[in-house]
């Protein structure tokens, strides 16, 4: 119901409500009267991917770093579980919900206010490697890596992940954009030997 496909707009097109802040008695404010406005996409308008290779002696070190911009993301986890009224049932909320002007009985209703821009740098790769030399009959070469994948993020996004996407297809209509307690990327660590005799 947040997304929408339209002439002239690219897919996965949020549809829906601009929120405008709290009125004095803390409920929820939209432009127009609360109707719906196409209002970004969940597609990036530019992707980019940086390789780095370094080498000194018999050392090697490879960077990779991933970045997207130009999209938006639908924090569906703030929107059903970070609100004023949150409290009243003993969940826990964020430090800001709390401190909002926020009513305790305004609907979280599905609006912009829970709409983010998902922009990011992510360091994907590092991978070190040492190659020995041997004077050996037996073993021609030998070499040890270790590497990281997902090592650090930097977005604005709110939520653990800009990049995690739950599926909310409707009657077959896909979907594309939203965080709904979805599990971020993992970070890995491999160790690796490579040896040939």
């Amino acid at each position: 119901y947040a997304q929408t496909i339209t002439n002239g707009y690219s897919l996965y097109t949020f549809n829906m409500p601009v929120f405008q802040g709290f009125d004095t008695n803390g409920y929820a404010k939209y432009a127009d009267g609360g109707a719906n406005q196409l209002v970004g996409s969940a597609l990036p308008k530019f992707a980019a991917g940086l390789t780095n290779n370094f080498t000194y002696g018999n050392w090697s070190l490879q960077i990779f770093l991933q970045a997207q911009t130009g999209f938006y993301v639908y924090n569906n986890t703030a929107n059903a579980l970070f609100l004023k009224g949150s409290l009243k049932t003993a969940h826990n909320v964020s430090y800001a919900t709390y401190n909002s002007p926020e009513s305790g009985i305004n609907p979280g209703s599905v609006s912009t206010r829970f709409l983010e821009k998902g922009d990011f740098l992510r360091l994907q790769n590092v991978q070190l490697n040492y190659r020995f030399d041997l004077n050996s009959k037996v073993i021609h070469s030998l070499a040890i890596n270790v590497s990281g994948q997902n090592l650090a993020l930097w977005t604005k996004y709110s939520g653990l992940d800009p990049q995690v996407n739950v599926d909310h297809s409707l009657n077959g209509v896909p979907s594309r954009g939203f965080d709904y307690v979805g599990y971020p990327r993992p970070r890995t660590f491999t160790l690796g030997l490579n040896m040939t005799f």
